[in-house]
Order: C-alpha cells, then sequence, then structure tokens
C-alpha cells in the first residue's frame, strides 16, 4: 500500500473518530503494526506498536482473504475491556490483503448509564437483586483474547479489596466473581480455570459460585 492509500485511510480514521465520538476506538494497520489510531485509550494501545495477538489471529484467518469484513464480534483488551469490534479489510488492487481499519466500541458507558436508568424508578435494593445489565456468553461466536490472564490480572486491580484474594470470604469472593460475570468474563474459554486460580478457588467452587450468580439472573 503506498504513501498516498495510507493517508487516505488515516483521514477516514480521524472523520470516524470524529463521528462517532469517544467511546468509538479506530485503529488503522498494515501488515506489522499499528499505522495510525483514534480515541486510543480505549484500548490503552499507540501509534507504531506490533499487531496484537488478537489482530493477527484475524488477519491469518482464511475468511480475511474471502470476505470484505468481519463485523460485530466481541475482544478483550489487555486492558480488561470487552469490545463490540468490527474489521475492515484493505485489499491492493490485486485483491491481496495489505492492512484492515478497526472499529472498535466500548459500551461501559451505557451499561452504567442504563443501571442509573433503573436506579431512578425502583429502590437501589430492588435493581441491586433483580435487575442486571450483563454480557451473555454465545458459544457460536468467538472471543478474541489479547491475554486472559493480564485481563483478569487489570479488572481485579480495579475492585476495591481490602486483603489478599487468598484470604477472603467466600461471600467476598462471590461478589468479585459476580462483578467479572457482569464484564462478561466467563464467555471466554479458560476463564473459569484462570480465574479461579487468582482467587484460590478450585473448578468445583468456581462452577458453584457461577451457579448462584446464574440463578441470581434467571
Amino acid at each position: 500500500m503506498n504513501e498516498f492509500d495510507l493517508k487516505q485511510y488515516i483521514d477516514i480514521s480521524n472523520f470516524l473518530g470524529t463521528l462517532l465520538g469517544p467511546d468509538y476506538e479506530i485503529i488503522l494497520y498494515d501488515m506489522k503494526h499499528i499505522v495510525h489510531i483514534v480515541n486510543g485509550d480505549i484500548s490503552g494501545r499507540h501509534s507504531g506498536e506490533a499487531l496484537s495477538p488478537t489482530i493477527k489471529t484475524i488477519l491469518h484467518q482464511k475468511k480475511a482473504a474471502d470476505e470484505k469484513w468481519l463485523s460485530n464480534y466481541r475482544a478483550l483488551s489487555a486492558n480488561g475491556k470487552i469490545l463490540r469490534c468490527s474489521t475492515f479489510y484493505i485489499k491492493d488492487k490485486s485483491n491481496k490483503l495489505v492492512g484492515a481499519l478497526n472499529i472498535n466500541f466500548d459500551d461501559n458507558r451505557y451499561r452504567e448509564l442504563s443501571n442509573l436508568v433503573f436506579s431512578l424508578c425502583h429502590p437501589d435494593s430492588y435493581v441491586s437483586k433483580n435487575i442486571s445489565i450483563e454480557i451473555k456468553g454465545n458459544n457460536d461466536q468467538e472471543v478474541f483474547s489479547e491475554n486472559i490472564s493480564n485481563a483478569i490480572d487489570e479488572i481485579l486491580k480495579r475492585i476495591d479489596k481490602s486483603l489478599p484474594f487468598i484470604k477472603l470470604s467466600q461471600l467476598e469472593k462471590l461478589d468479585i466473581i459476580r462483578q467479572l460475570y457482569k464484564k462478561g468474563i466467563f464467555s471466554m474459554k479458560g476463564s473459569v480455570k484462570a480465574v479461579g486460580h487468582k482467587l484460590s478457588c478450585s473448578p468445583a467452587s468456581m462452577y458453584r459460585y457461577l451457579d448462584i450468580i446464574k440463578k441470581e439472573n434467571s
């Protein structure tokens, strides 16, 4: 892809970032690194960085050569955010893949706003027990992850706790697992084992906690 082509997509990236607003991250890739990024604070990435494992996987799938785009898939960023993503494949005149334009949407603000709206018409105790805005797992849709262990670490850092995880009570661990469940962490392969390791919980204990949480949301 020549310099003129790159400039075209950089302008489009800036336009999309301005049009869509701060909850949308726009990333332009060539086949080796990030060429340009708008609202990069969403994932914590920067121009010039090498391709992430997620985008490498996407660009090397067979559908990248056959299709024009991949839309509305979920990806877990390295800083622990689950994003709704779409990738437009950039190809040259010979139909060779030379890069990609990604649009990543962070809906966290809107889920928080949804909870606030419900709290306006219901008592807080009712909302906490009966209403939950959650990300549902979809076995037919792959969730791409930069590094599930690192992402879980990042989320756990943000959870207010006074003791090391190994010393937490069962109720405190249940509350942490509940927060991770609401973020959609357990829709990813390997997440139960990874979280159990972080919280010093056996697989049986993890599934018992998850059964409790699922019943709360049924």
